[in-house]
């Protein structure tokens, strides 16, 4: 029992102690031996970029812009982080046009901006392709929440990249209109040019030489018109510019826009005609205007051979481009011969590689139309005339072509 009360008190008199020795290691908080948070002197120089310099901003260069500045003065061992406000004329810096941190993280004096950088900013500052736009900008450095912007404020000016500010959705359709195409100017009766791929358009339209013409389009409520310059760049037209183009040479042409490349090209139409490939057989087209070629009142014909008794009735549509013969066909290479109530689709018209088989990629007579008589001289005439229509425009979203009975069957 002796034992056991030694070793009771023995062991309070060690915790005794221990608590004595935790009191004189932590003596509790004092302020004098912690570092006090400094918030940051501004930025009191700016030295690069600073002064009204000019970039001509381009794709190809490999030279950054760099924004530099003297580091504010350190306190103690406080790291301080930057960030740049850039703005525009007329901006106060409460709602910068860009807020970006400085090289490394923050850490560096210093913003550097690649070429395509800046050209975004400039977007963002509603700076216009190939234009000058002035930036503002200044230098915040902060530390936790405390932070303080310079008073002094530095501005450069770049040149915009070449480009297209404003190009048409899917759903914002593109025109050619002016004295120099079909509308002779007139807006409400321009030609539609059909959508191809993003920022790809087409049309068949006939020109008229020396005369004006430009390509239109709404977007976002917006009107723009759209021309090449002397170099064959397509560009838009900037406020109060009233650029537009002309051919030399008066015809039928299918031009090409590629809004993305900036590229426009041009191809002098024709002849067009129907071609049935047994007895080859040609029936010359008319160009009817706005990118349709067709004949009315025609009677069909198709000609007898050893494996097609009642007569074969593949065909396609030749048309002449700069030159050079081209078919326009189906879109399977044997496809079967149409009714009345085939699929409009059927009709579509796909552009051939040259030297395709002329039997391949065919259409056929639809025989429930046509109505044959009796053959004469192994040849099989429609008792249907029909009026046929090309349509190389954007009524039907794709190129195609229609057969319908003629009114001239009803007298």
């Amino acid at each position: 029992m002796k034992t056991q009360r030694f070793f009771k008190v023995a062991m309070l008199l060690l915790l005794t102690g221990l608590a004595a020795c935790d009191n004189e290691r932590n003596p509790g908080f004092n302020p004098n031996d912690y570092e006090p948070i400094v918030a940051p002197d501004p930025v009191h120089t700016l030295d690069a970029m600073a002064s009204g310099e000019r970039v001509v901003l381009s794709s190809s260069s490999l030279t950054d812009i760099v924004l530099k500045w003297t580091p504010t003065t350190a306190h103690g061992n406080t790291v301080y982080r930057y960030e740049v406000l850039i703005d525009t004329i007329g901006g106060d810096f409460t709602n910068p046009v860009e807020i970006s941190l400085s090289d490394n993280n923050g850490l560096e004096p210093q913003l550097t901006l690649s070429h395509y950088q800046a050209n975004a900013i400039g977007k963002l500052a509603k700076f216009r392709c190939n234009t000058n736009g002035t930036l503002r900008w200044k230098v915040r450095a902060y530390c936790g929440l405390d932070d303080s912007i310079s008073s002094l404020e530095g501005f450069f000016v770049i040149f915009m990249m070449d480009g297209i500010d404003n190009i048409p959705s899917e759903d914002e359709p593109i025109y050619i209109t002016g004295a120099g195409t079909e509308d002779n100017g007139d807006e409400t009766r321009a030609l539609q040019m059909l959508r191809q791929d993003d920022g790809i358009y087409q049309t068949f339209v006939r020109l008229k030489a020396n005369q004006p013409y430009v390509f239109m389009a709404n977007v976002g409520g917006q009107k723009c018109y759209y021309y090449s310059d002397e170099r064959g760049i397509l560009r838009e037209r900037n406020e109060g510019e009233k650029y537009t183009m002309q051919v030399d040479k008066e015809g039928i042409y299918r031009i090409t826009i590629n809004m993305g490349e900036q590229s426009i090209s041009y191809d002098e139409i024709g002849d067009v005609w129907l071609y049935n490939v047994s007895g080859n057989y040609r029936q010359d087209f008319n160009y009817l205007g706005y990118g349709k070629w067709g004949i009315v009142n025609y009677t069909a014909r198709k000609q007898t051979e050893s494996w097609a008794g009642s007569g074969e009735t593949r065909h396609s549509f030749k048309m002449m481009i700069n030159g050079t013969e081209y078919r326009w066909g189906n879109r399977r290479r044997d496809e079967g011969t149409p009714n009345m109530d085939t699929d409009d689709s059927y009709y579509n018209l796909y552009l051939l590689a040259t030297g395709t088989d002329a039997w391949d990629y065919s259409f056929r007579f639809c025989d429930d139309l046509l109505q044959w008589g009796e053959p004469s001289s192994g040849v099989y005439e429609a008792t249907v005339k029909t009026d046929v229509t090309l349509y190389f425009n954007a009524d039907f979203g794709v190129y195609t072509h229609r057969w319908v009975a003629s009114e001239t069957n009803g007298n």
